[in-house]
């Protein structure tokens, strides 16, 4: 698949993780101030988000490359098959 391929495979969970702790402290030290479930609820919709969106790329990416493997497989035997002399 390429470049785009190494790319997706590479892409960092573990410190995306970690960027979003602060913004879980600043969530919770605003919802103890204003006493409102709302910050919570903003830095949940924010760090769900964009990971549900690289674990569906990665997710997809993976279906992708497998599905292709299947395929050249089929045409390699196929290919294989007419190949020897009758």
């Amino acid at each position: 698949m390429g470049k785009l391929g190494r790319s997706i495979g590479r892409l960092p969970i573990k410190p995306y993780l970690l960027l979003t702790l602060p913004m879980f402290v600043v969530a919770l030290i605003l919802r103890a101030i204003t006493h409102s479930d709302l910050p919570y609820y903003v830095w949940a919709v924010l760090w769900a988000v964009p990971l549900v969106i690289v674990l569906a790329v990665r997710w997809v990416y993976f279906v992708v490359t497998l599905a292709w493997a299947i395929l050249v497989e089929i045409v390699r035997a196929v290919r294989r098959g007419f190949a020897r002399p009758g």
